[in-house]
């Protein structure tokens, strides 16, 4: 897709001979089962069996449903004791089992679950596409349930139908619900390469801005202890690879390289394979320079987000990929670091992985399963909690007027830091809230209310995509759900591609990479078959492009 706003352009991304949806399903057995079953309850509202179709709670009998979430390793806590779930218990009588899976493994454990048959009632915070258009057969048609058990989300996307259109499978029906915000500039982008300025004063280096510079920075920390211990313990540069916001691939935009999981990259409306390009080469050996002098952190490809963040903690890295520093070496040393614009190399124009304008939403953020027995209750629960603004946002941010307040009669909203002392920002958020793995939806409306007060860290963050957004793609591929056989034949090709680019990167970058090597890549990339997969990627991206 070319440069522009994605969510106004959004609505026109549909499947060749799809339609827009006019309601948000047509219906199904299982709910005509249950309209069979309506009876009233001593308090005048409608049931069915053991659910009450409208108001609070859900359900007269509790009952217990089990749901797959990603764990976040700064939470101190487990999923039961978020204030936004005890609430959500308590108003609809209906009690969660959370599943918690570590960042580091979730699709594969994922995959494991769809392939057994042993499935959740629901997983939430997203899957990929793929994993949801080839197990629809193991899904529920949430689509079909919206209209009549869950307004508030239907109110959403009747509002904004491109929601349908970017959820709608290629049987016309919808299968997940969108999850995330529809809009949010300070996730345009994921990590940011951070350096210790402090460290740079203290031995009186410049600021890096060439991959030459930032070679001579790394070499000094590794020489000339600038944290001042008298220890030879500082670690130049580190990532993690299990992260999304800390993975080595952003790195690559030096050498003028966009990379990701699918490996593509989009000049003058041609899809290329990134890691082919000679670019990508001269990246490899920079990098392997590094490595094999001490610089680069070897553990970054295999390390856990939890090793990660505790060396950050211990003060002992110069130089890191991360959201905000203070997710890594803590709130009371996050004003040592400061972000650096792309680096520049001989290479090419320098790149920063990014979409401007981009569009948040999660259109694979939550699915119910066929294990679950009672859906239509699952939907009324996730309908809860989007009833309102502030029901979302404890979902989001945890309690009002701690990271967030508003004003009840404008409804402007605005971040505050009243979190407690002994826990950093990110620390109290995922303990007492889900962040972005929540259950609900926060759209343009809710964003367009936001405004910004006195919030250091949102101005960290947005200085930080004011300095990387020039160098965003111009050029880029919206998700969009397209039908099973491309899906598949495209993610039995990526999944290969991707394995093996991943395993030749870190092994080039450790252990060096020659022209006979990078011959030997060339000619193993050919036998994966990335012409054909290319050749996919570009009908996408022309599909797309063209409406």
């Amino acid at each position: 897709m070319k440069k522009g706003n994605v969510f106004t352009r959004a609505l026109t991304l549909t499947l060749a001979g799809s339609m827009l949806l006019t309601g948000c399903g047509g219906g199904s057995k299982t709910t005509e089962t249950k309209a069979a079953q309506e009876a009233v309850d001593s308090d005048g509202r409608k049931m069915e069996g053991n659910l009450y179709t409208e108001g609070l709670p859900i359900v007269k009998e509790q009952e217990t449903f089990t749901i797959a979430v990603i764990g976040h390793p700064l939470a101190k806590g487990t999923y039961e004791d978020k204030p936004c779930v005890i609430q959500a218990e308590k108003d609809t009588n209906i009690k969660i089992k959370w599943m918690e899976i570590p960042s580091t493994g979730w699709q594969e454990k994922i995959n494991v679950m769809f392939a057994s048959g042993e499935l959740p009632d629901a997983i939430a915070t997203g899957i990929t596409d793929s994993s949801i258009v080839k197990n629809l057969p193991q899904l529920v048609p949430v689509g079909d349930y919206i209209d009549k058990y869950a307004p508030h989300v239907a109110e959403t996307y009747n509002k904004y139908p491109d929601l349908k259109t970017m959820l709608k499978q290629d049987d016309g029906k919808i299968y997940s619900f969108m999850t995330n915000s529809q809009t949010s500039r300070n996730d345009s982008t994921s990590g940011v390469l951070f350096i210790n300025k402090q460290w740079l004063d203290n031995l009186g280096l410049p600021v890096p801005a060439t991959v030459d510079e930032y070679y001579a920075a790394l070499k000094a920390f590794k020489e000339q202890d600038p944290n001042g211990n008298g220890a030879n313990d500082e670690i130049p540069f580190s990532f993690c690879q299990q992260y999304y916001a800390s993975q080595f691939k952003m790195m690559m935009g030096a050498f003028g390289i966009k990379d990701d999981t699918d490996h593509i990259m989009i000049e003058d409306g041609k899809v290329e394979l990134s890691a082919a390009k000679p670019q990508y080469y001269d990246a490899l050996k920079y990098y392997h320079k590094l490595a094999s002098e001490g610089l680069l952190d070897v553990e970054g490809f295999s390390q856990t987000q939890q090793q990660y963040y505790s060396k950050g903690q211990q003060m002992v890295v110069g130089s890191f990929l991360e959201y905000l520093p203070y997710y890594v070496v803590g709130q009371e040393n996050d004003s040592q670091y400061i972000p650096l614009a792309p680096l520049k190399s001989d290479s090419g124009e320098p790149l920063w992985d990014g979409i401007k304008d981009k569009f948040a939403g999660w259109h694979n953020g939550f699915v119910i399963t066929k294990a679950c027995k009672n859906p239509e209750a699952l939907v009324r629960w996730f309908d809860y909690c989007n009833t309102s603004f502030t029901t979302k946002m404890q979902w989001f941010n945890g309690d009002r007027g701690v990271l967030w307040e508003m004003d009840d009669e404008t409804g402007e909203w605005w971040n505050v830091n009243n979190y407690p002392e002994g826990q950093t920002k990110g620390e109290y958020r995922y303990t007492m809230s889900t962040g972005p793995h929540a259950p609900i939806f926060l759209t343009k409306d809710d964003w367009d209310k936001f405004v910004q007060k006195d919030d250091p860290q949102a101005e960290e963050r947005k200085d930080c995509i004011n300095l990387l957004e020039p160098y965003f793609p111009k050029d880029y591929i919206l998700p969009v759900f397209e039908k099973t056989a491309v899906v598949e034949e495209k993610e039995n090709l990526r999944v290969d591609i991707d394995n093996y680019i991943k395993n030749f990167t870190a092994q080039a970058v450790l252990s060096g990479i020659d022209d006979a090597g990078w011959k030997e890549h060339l000619a193993k990339l050919e036998k994966l078959n990335t012409a054909r997969y290319l050749e996919l990627q570009q009908q996408t991206y022309d599909n797309t492009n063209a409406n």
